[in-house]
């Protein structure tokens, strides 16, 4: 997996944020937490069924979670440095996904859209928006964008376990029939910009973001 930062690499982040970059990256930011439509949480009357494999993968999900940024991941990050944070977080990527049985290419990028994160089905690439990770933590949103990022990380990184379950039956012992489901709307999917309701009903978002919600309930 492409996931290796040397400690130069993050110090050359760092400082990209810190300097000429960072006005221009924090009105991004700033813009998008004022202004975006977020997709509606999913109600747990409507969050998709979970199978007893995901049910024990949830609480792995949380176990790793809790390794990496103990049971208060808000206020750890909080206190880490925004080199530590940038590592911690790759750290758990990398985790997460040996978990979730991946063999995907995964990257932490600079990105000047209002994007946090994306699973890319053809190219078998996950990536995660660092510029989030330097947010002040006496920033009021902070609390806020720290359960984001990680919603955003377990629930791209769920994509791809549907993306390898459509491709290999047997995976994580999803069932022909929720396969063929997803393989449906892989090739039939709604773009949020397009209908945000749709979007977030459609059985692959709607089982990405459940699967999230319950790995990190009560957590952040």
């Amino acid at each position: 997996m492409g996931l290796v930062l040397t400690e130069n690499q993050i110090r050359m982040i760092v400082i990209l944020l810190s300097t000429k970059v960072a006005p221009w990256l924090w009105g991004i930011i700033k813009t998008w937490m004022d202004g975006r439509k977020k997709q509606p949480e999913v109600p747990r009357e409507s969050r998709s069924e979970m199978s007893k494999t995901d049910k024990e993968k949830v609480n792995e999900t949380r176990e790793i979670i809790k390794k990496h940024f103990t049971e208060d991941p808000a206020e750890a990050i909080g206190n880490m440095s925004n080199i530590d944070r940038v590592q911690a977080t790759s750290d758990f990527v990398k985790d997460l996904a040996k978990a979730y049985g991946l063999d995907i290419d995964i990257d932490v990028a600079l990105m000047d859209s209002g994007m946090w994160g994306f699973y890319n089905f053809g190219s078998k690439k996950a990536v995660f928006n660092v510029s989030y990770l330097m947010v002040d933590k006496d920033n009021e949103k902070f609390k806020y964008i720290v359960k984001e990022f990680l919603d955003t990380i377990v629930h791209e990184l769920r994509h791809a376990v549907q993306h390898r379950a459509v491709e290999e039956p047997g995976f994580w012992d999803v069932s022909d029939e929720r396969r063929a489901e997803w393989a449906y709307n892989m090739q039939h999917y709604i773009k949020a910009e397009t209908d945000i309701k749709a979007y977030a009903k459609q059985p692959i978002e709607n089982d990405a973001a459940s699967f999230a919600a319950m790995a990190l309930e009560g957590m952040v």
